[in-house]
């Protein structure tokens, strides 16, 4: 039950300042405390020092660092404590490690962590040796033991972090991640739909599975011959995947626009017949909402949270990862199927209310709270 003990508190929360989902999540969520009468400070990275108001609420300060891990940053911490006093740290990514370590050393009562990412992605698409990774893990897992409450951002990451980092099941709390409807941020442009055109949003990073894709796309070019595919996104996987294209056949089937634009990005979801998201490892999925926000149908592989997201054969198809075959059947299915695109479009919008901004942000601000009381 939440409590109705309306005290103003204190929080702090890390985040990276830009127009990322886990950053707009972040503010919406500070922005809905201070509406509720509590203080609130932001931390955020040094690159964005442009953006610090320190007498505002909520305030912004800047770490020290371009990653906050040196002792100019942990002393940079526990000023602010000893002049904040807060209720409750919220950390996320590189902060995590000294906004719990300074927490338990200053006594703040509650000390939130965010996890976001499954560890397997990490290790596909990084280079760090097995030994290097084995040392961070065994951190990570000691730096866990100050924290009071972790928030996975999807059942799956809840169990790999009780798995892999023994933290306790009572202390995971699965918080999804939201978004504000895409479709104000297109300012009323109208997306038309091309029956042809599949889109994939995505880092071109080997855990992403864009060659898995690739794959498919050889195998249906000719029961699909109309079928155009657009790769949105970038990264050091690109090359590999435009030559494989090249091998396969299909290079005049694909196109590989690089980064676009967040408004661009959605109308080319918007206007696309179906979303493929061919992931091997996935925590959540924010891409899979957008989706489902935009009204495009998705076809994605079945790991991580993406299954949480929407529902087999309702919004969309979920497919194993790593399996060409199957996901070339699913996406000739719908590409071949007019009726069964609208169909799923319709539940697909329906769907995305559960993950829309204004619908969840409420809630979670109620965990926020009662922690604190």
């Amino acid at each position: 039950m939440i409590s109705t003990d309306t005290q103003p508190r204190c929080y702090f929360m890390s985040l990276t300042w830009s127009d990322s989902p886990v950053s707009t999540h972040t503010r919406a969520l500070a922005s809905e405390l201070v509406r509720r009468g509590h203080k609130v400070v932001l931390l955020v990275d040094q690159q964005n020092r442009e953006v610090e108001d320190h007498e505002a609420n909520p305030a912004v300060y800047s770490w020290p660092s371009r990653r906050p891990t040196k002792l100019k940053d942990v002393l940079f911490l526990r000023r602010l404590i000893k002049k904040y006093r807060p209720d409750c740290l919220v950390a996320a990514f590189g902060a995590t490690n000294v906004m719990l370590c300074v927490g338990r050393w200053m006594g703040v009562p509650n000390r939130v962590a965010w996890y976001l990412s499954i560890t397997e992605g990490i290790t596909i698409d990084g280079p760090l040796g097995k030994w290097k990774l084995k040392v961070l893990r065994f951190r990570k897992r000691m730096v866990y033991r100050f924290l009071t409450h972790l928030l996975p951002n999807s059942e799956a990451g809840s169990q790999e972090a009780q798995r892999r980092s023994g933290i306790p099941p009572h202390k995971c709390t699965v918080l999804y991640l939201s978004l504000p409807d895409p479709k104000l941020e297109l300012n009323g442009s109208e997306c038309r739909r091309d029956e042809n055109r599949v889109v994939c949003v995505g880092r071109l990073h080997p855990f992403k599975g864009q060659d898995v894709l690739l794959k498919s796309i050889a195998k249906i070019k000719d029961r699909c011959p109309h079928a155009t595919f657009e790769f949105v996104g970038d990264g050091p996987f690109r090359a590999e995947c435009e030559q494989l294209a090249a091998k396969l056949g299909i290079a005049d089937r694909c196109d590989f626009l690089g980064r676009v634009p967040h408004d661009q990005v959605l109308l080319r979801m918007g206007s696309a017949s179906v979303a493929v998201v061919p992931s091997r490892f996935e925590c959540f999925g924010l891409v899979n909402i957008e989706s489902l926000a935009m009204g495009t149908p998705v076809v994605a592989s079945d790991v991580g949270g993406i299954g949480e997201i929407f529902k087999d054969g309702e919004e969309g198809f979920l497919v194993p990862a790593d399996d060409p075959d199957a996901l070339a059947e699913r996406l000739a299915k719908l590409l071949n199927d007019a009726e069964l695109r609208k169909r799923m479009s319709e539940k697909a919008i329906e769907r995305f209310q559960k993950f829309e901004q204004s619908n969840v942000i409420g809630d979670q601000v109620d965990w926020f709270e009662s922690i604190t009381t």
